[in-house]
């Protein structure tokens, strides 16, 4: 009879023990479980950085602005690019290339094929009335190219009677209709948005000029070679901010402090050096 007793005892503490061992590997279990799906792809907890609840963002584009948005070797690379990738490292969020020529991007937005523009876009009043934008995130100037040998354009008030190229939706030709009311000056629209082309029609005489961003106009006349010059600018410094839809608030905050982040930490000012050789995230003093 003692033994039997001391046999169900021994018995009740093994259950006991085995319930212990049971319930304490759940819980590790559990633990584990709960701490990988607070985790993003840097492996460190998301906790919607910047308020943003969301995977993925949809990032509208036009490939041929370098040094901002380009292609080379198979691979999409610049200023822009290295941001959102920083975007994509700090909140866990996977940013995906909707791309389209310069003058359908914000079509994108109105669509909804994609969250955001990013495409130096310059906050014109008219743009503001449909679309939100968020800090700038460039400072840059406009500028008159024309070729080597042109000496009748030194600014913009020489403009008169003059064929001009332009790409498809840059708001320096609306300054240029200001200056010229009557329709003085002949536009020559290009809806892609590389300047290769509009450089070598200036070159070759196809048009009297062309109106760009000087950082773009700078880069591009010095890779290819093309016989052209920067006429001294003839516009106030501009900037280049991130387009959102207008009632996409949460976006748009997000955003803000992302870019104001990365402006305070002197990320995006090594964004800029890398590919511009000088920073221009801050607006020239």
């Amino acid at each position: 009879m003692k033994k039997r007793l001391i046999s169900i005892l021994l018995c009740g503490a093994l259950v006991l023990s085995m319930a212990a061992c049971g319930s304490k590997e759940g819980a590790k279990k559990e633990e584990t479980k709960t701490e990988e799906t607070t985790k993003g792809n840097s492996g460190e907890a998301t906790d919607k950085k910047y308020g943003l609840d969301m995977d993925s963002i949809v990032v509208a584009i036009s490939s041929g602005y370098e040094p901002f948005c380009f292609d080379k070797d198979n691979e999409l690379q610049g200023y822009d690019v290295d941001m959102w990738k920083e975007f994509e490292e700090r909140t866990g969020i996977k940013v995906k290339w909707e791309r389209a020529d310069f003058s359908g991007l914000l079509g994108l937005l109105d669509s909804g094929k994609a969250d955001v523009v990013a495409a130096q876009l310059t906050p014109t009043p008219e743009r503001e009335e449909k679309y939100a934008f968020t800090e700038p995130e460039t400072y840059y100037g406009s500028v008159i190219v024309v070729s080597n040998d042109n000496t009748d354009i030194k600014s913009a008030d020489d403009l008169a009677g003059k064929t001009i190229g332009v790409g498809a939706g840059n708001e320096m030709q609306q300054d240029i209709e200001a200056m010229y009311p009557n329709g003085e000056v002949k536009f020559e629209i290009y809806q892609s948005a590389t300047l290769e082309n509009m450089l070598k029609d200036v070159e070759m005489g196809r048009i009297d000029g062309m109106l760009a961003q000087d950082i773009q106009a700078y880069m591009a006349i010095e890779k290819s070679g093309v016989k052209c010059k920067v006429v001294t600018p003839a516009f106030e410094s501009s900037c280049g901010a991130l387009a959102v839809k207008k009632d996409n608030t949460e976006l748009l905050d997000g955003l803000n402090a992302f870019i104001k982040e990365i402006k305070e930490d002197g990320t995006l000012k090594a964004i800029s050096e890398k590919w511009i050789g000088a920073d221009v995230s801050v607006e020239s003093k």
